[in-house]
């Protein structure tokens, strides 16, 4: 019986796989601009020697998570817990928002690198199964909670990161409490509509696309670990940060990437802010705008930043997280004030 059922499967494997690989090619390319990644190093630069050094920061590691937190000199009200983008880790700029966000009093700002990714534990580009990235998510607002029970926490993702968080509130159970969503310049996955991507022959990410088809067959059991996804950053950048994650297995691919983007945004289940970037190199703001607005969700609120591209829109973003912040705390505040 065991051999009928596997003859079975490897048929239809077979076949969904000869149907696919003609209708697509055996592999595809997410088209994007090239990317100046030189010239956001050197905004990086000019904007860390203007700033302000952060004077409480501390990095440590939780279940084999790696955590930069940034406190402020008062009493802790909202912590922000950021997600990085596909490939690079929390060392890729963000702590330029985080030093931002310290001017903001009683904000904490937490960087996080992903697992596989930067200073957290596992293989790069590798995790067992998807289910860990967002159980690892559940882990650290565990942990906030504990060191701040008086705080309200909201999660923040940028590109991939924010795609991985959109996973983790619908294809996935939380199982701690966060207050607010921000996605900035959010990856929705290659199943998002194809004109909100820029159409052009310069690819960032090369994906073969029989693994996830044997993977998706065998509900998860089949490929997990096989390296699919090629992420092309130039020589350049790699000599620069050497550390980034240049190729990504079909589970960590699948943990960060929605499958359903559409329903998924329209099912997200608390306070968002999604914030484009007007020059993104990889979507069409103006399209993406229309698209979140289809989903037709009324928790969401979508903002377009202006003269932003895909990775300094990081730096640009500190004042609308600030209003995010008032927009979603303020009525938290009076259904308190109303219950006593």
């Amino acid at each position: 019986m065991k051999k009928r059922f596997v003859e079975v499967l490897k048929r239809k494997i077979v076949h969904a796989l000869r149907d696919t690989l003609q209708r697509q090619g055996p592999s595809s390319t997410w088209n994007y601009y090239v990317i100046d990644f030189i010239s956001f190093n050197d905004r990086y630069k000019q904007l860390s020697s203007l700033l302000p050094p952060a004077k409480e920061v501390a990095e440590y590691q939780i279940a084999g998570l790696n955590i930069r937190l940034y406190e402020p000199t008062g009493s802790v009200e909202e912590v922000l817990l950021v997600y990085h983008g596909g490939g690079v880790n929390s060392d890729a700029g963000y702590d330029i928002l985080a030093r931002q966000m310290g001017h903001r009093g009683s904000v904490c700002t937490c960087l996080i690198d992903i697992r596989g990714h930067g200073r957290s534990s596992g293989y790069k580009g590798q995790v067992s199964h998807p289910q860990q990235i967002w159980l690892d998510v559940d882990t650290v607002i565990e942990h906030i909670h504990a060191k701040f029970p008086a705080a309200r926490i909201h999660l923040f993702g940028h590109s991939s990161g924010g795609g991985m968080l959109i996973n983790y509130f619908t294809r996935y159970t939380p199982t701690q409490k966060s207050d607010s969503l921000i996605l900035l310049a959010p990856e929705f996955g290659p199943f998002s509509p194809t004109e909100m991507r820029r159409s052009v022959s310069v690819p960032f990410a090369s994906v073969e696309q029989w693994p996830f088809i044997l993977n998706a067959l065998s509900a998860g059991l089949l490929c997990g670990n096989r390296f699919a996804v090629t992420l092309n950053f130039p020589d350049e950048v790699l000599l620069i940060k050497p550390e980034f994650v240049k190729r990504y297995s079909v589970n960590m691919a699948n943990a960060l990437t929605p499958r359903q983007p559409t329903r998924q945004v329209a099912a997200l289940p608390l306070p968002v802010t999604v914030l484009l970037a007007e020059n993104d190199e990889l979507f069409d703001a103006r399209i993406m705008a229309e698209f979140i607005e289809g989903c037709g969700n009324p928790n969401i609120h979508s903002l377009i930043i202006e003269r932003s591209h895909h990775l300094d829109c990081i730096f640009n973003v500190s004042e609308e997280i600030h209003h995010h912040l008032k927009r979603v705390v303020k009525p938290a505040c009076v259904h308190t004030d109303s219950g006593h």
